[in-house]
């Protein structure tokens, strides 16, 4: 709730970053598909995570707005035009005050039905998938787990879930979701469907290089609010973050081995401020290397991740760095110590035996 009202507020983040800040897109989208990608039951945690998430935030949302508490009471009574028409004006009013804020999309309800209950809605711009193509299925359960934890909790029901109609990662034109009764037997068997996907086959080496020129992955730029990262990272954290910081360190590992030579080639000078440069400019962090072959630290300054000195928060960063000493060196690096000294964060690496 401390983060979303800081998305809604415009408010800086931590000492040194100033509001509004922006992190390319390719940050949080190498976070959680590497993830995804690794691990099948990621893209139902991160549904249920966001999902009940949003059902508590919904009621910050619903006082900011001047609405009652029983606002949308016996909503199952209401004729269905009225129903339509109130909850899409309610609705938009809700994301485009988070989502104008933090450079997001733009959402629709397109179509409701009150019996049995399903809703349709449209998402432009979306952030979860902007700038990918290739797959055979939806990928944004963030946004359909949200969806779902906000609706539900405006309209008093916790039997909906949700599942992706059409996505941009899957050649559609926008994101749609169906939003419907847990006891219909489609909206279940949908559901059971989009959070087991098949094995994903992730080309994030691709989209870095398209990062890396500054090319722009949707119509709004490739840019987001440094607060809505770190609600989607909070959000994906909360319920499993021992779980998360396990899967994290070595897909970040992995991950940051494979884009190290792209990182090089790109930069064309010294390893180490390639390193550099690729932190700067995709992630406004500053990085400093220091040490030789037998140790190496780098330290990461007031990076976003770490501003609560969470060691699950950095699991990733922390992973990535390994991967990237190691691929840049030519020598696998072994993680021997992450800390936290004055809201930096420092890593240890030395040449594995």
């Amino acid at each position: 709730m401390e983060l979303l009202a800081r998305v809604m507020k415009k408010e800086g983040v931590s000492p040194g970053r100033a509001a509004g800040e922006d992190i390319d897109l390719f940050v949080p989208q190498s976070m959680l598909l590497a993830m995804e990608e690794s691990n099948r039951a990621v893209p139902r945690l991160i549904y249920l995570s966001a999902r009940e998430t949003a059902r508590r935030n919904a009621y910050m949302i619903v006082r900011k707005l001047g609405m009652p508490p029983d606002y949308f009471w016996k909503f199952e009574l209401w004729t269905q035009e009225r129903a339509f028409t109130t909850l899409g004006k309610i609705v938009q009013r809700i994301f485009s005050t988070i989502m104008s804020e933090a450079k997001e999309g733009k959402l629709e309800v397109r179509e409701l039905s009150l019996d049995p209950l399903r809703i349709s809605v449209d998402f432009d711009n979306c952030v979860e998938c902007a700038g990918l193509r290739g797959f055979p299925h939806g990928i944004c359960y963030y946004h359909a787990g949200t969806f779902t934890g906000i609706i539900a909790a405006l309209i008093n029901r916790d039997n909906l879930d949700c599942y992706e109609a059409g996505c941009i990662a899957s050649g559609g034109e926008r994101c749609s979701f169906v939003l419907g009764d847990k006891s219909s037997r489609d909206i279940a068997r949908e559901f059971e469907a989009y959070l087991e996907p098949p094995a994903m086959k992730v080309d994030l080496v691709n989209r870095l290089t398209r990062s890396l020129k500054k090319d722009s992955v949707r119509s709004l730029g490739n840019m987001v609010n440094v607060n809505y990262l770190r609600l989607v990272t909070a959000n994906v954290l909360r319920d499993n973050p021992r779980l998360f910081a396990l899967t994290g360190a070595e897909v970040g590992r992995h991950f940051g081995q494979n884009v190290a030579g792209t990182v090089r080639g790109f930069y064309g000078v010294e390893k180490w401020q390639a390193l550099k440069s690729y932190y700067s400019n995709l992630c406004r962090l500053e990085v400093d290397v220091r040490g030789g072959d037998a140790e190496l630290q780098i330290t990461v300054g007031k990076t976003v991740l770490a501003a609560e000195n969470s060691a699950e928060m950095t699991a990733f960063l922390a992973g990535e760095l390994q991967g990237l000493a190691s691929g840049l060196t030519g020598q696998a690096m072994a993680l021997k110590e992450s800390r936290f000294e004055d809201n930096n964060l420092v890593v240890t690496l030395v040449p594995e035996p």
